[in-house]
This record gives C-alpha cells, sequence and structure tokens, in this order.
C-alpha cells in the first residue's frame, strides 16, 4: 500500500505534462487499454497477442512494460534494469534507486510513453518497432519536460542527458 501511495505522490508532482501523467495514472490502475483490458471487457479482436515481440503471450499491462522483449531492451537503452519478478510498483521503486535523480519518474514516465506510442504505431499506422524508433519518441517527450522544468532540476540533468541519452 506504502509504495502504491509514493508512486502517485512522484507521478502527481512530476513535471510530465498532464495527458502523460493521465497515461501513467491508468497504467498503475491497470486501466491502460491493453489487449488483455479489451478481452477483459468482451471487445472481440483478432488476436490479443503483443504486437511487439515474437513470443506471443496476451498483451498485459506487465507484459508490455515489463516483460516484453522489446520494452527491455528499450528500458536497457537508459541502463534500467527490470526487476524479474516485480510489479509495475515495485518495478517503479527499482528504478528510482537505480536512477538516484530527483526527476526519476519523469525518465520513467516518459520512457513509458514511447513503449505506447510504438506499439501503437505498428497497430494503427503499420510502422515497424524499433528500438532506435522508441530512443527517438523518448528524447523528444524528454525534450519537452526539459522545457517544462527548466529550473526545477538544475544541472544535473544536463549530466544525465550527456551520459544516457
Amino acid at each position: 500500500m506504502l509504495k502504491t501511495i509514493h508512486a502517485f505522490h512522484w507521478l502527481w508532482s512530476s513535471s510530465c505534462q498532464n495527458k502523460r501523467k493521465i497515461f501513467f495514472w491508468l497504467v498503475l490502475k491497470d486501466r491502460l487499454s491493453t489487449r488483455e483490458l479489451l478481452q477483459r471487457r468482451n471487445m472481440s479482436l483478432p488476436d490479443y497477442c503483443c504486437v511487439l515481440c515474437s513470443q506471443a503471450p496476451t498483451e498485459s499491462r506487465d507484459h508490455l512494460f515489463l516483460r516484453c522483449p522489446f520494452a527491455l531492451t528499450c528500458c536497457n537503452t537508459l541502463h534500467l534494469v527490470v526487476p524479474s519478478s516485480a510489479d509495475l510498483l515495485a518495478a517503479t521503486v527499482s528504478f528510482r534507486q537505480q536512477l538516484g535523480l530527483p526527476f526519476f519518474m519523469e525518465i520513467i514516465v516518459t520512457m513509458f510513453w514511447a513503449i505506447w506510442s510504438v506499439r501503437n504505431d505498428v497497430i494503427f499506422r503499420n510502422i515497424l518497432a524499433s528500438v532506435e524508433r522508441c530512443r527517438s519518441i523518448f528524447k523528444t517527450e524528454f525534450a519537452l519536460v526539459i522545457l517544462r522544468a527548466k529550473n526545477k532540476f538544475h544541472p544535473s540533468i544536463d549530466l544525465w542527458l550527456e551520459a544516457y541519452v
């Protein structure tokens, strides 16, 4: 319960755009329209498998962001290691510890948004998924976060950007 309270506090006090905050809030509440959620709501789809990996499990929130090899590779580009047995809240706490930065939540939300955007591009625009595309989306979206929080993060953001982005 305490992890949940912290995650929501971190989210709502972040410098992300409101639509990104709402997106991640939906992720935390497991209300994002993944294929598993649509299946639970009896929506008929041709298939409910993950479009980002060849493992073909049902596309659940945890699979899409924490278990999918594509998502793991994307997170690895930021030197984030997803704990193998963790749920989303435990992974968020782990990411916070791994990053050790005051803007850790902005990084997590932006990476999840980038993964979601690539997934939607595959489904709706027929664009092949690539880690480079995910990284490009991350860079573009994170630049917007930096503009929103220009004075909040001080020089540590510049050092992190040089090292990882």
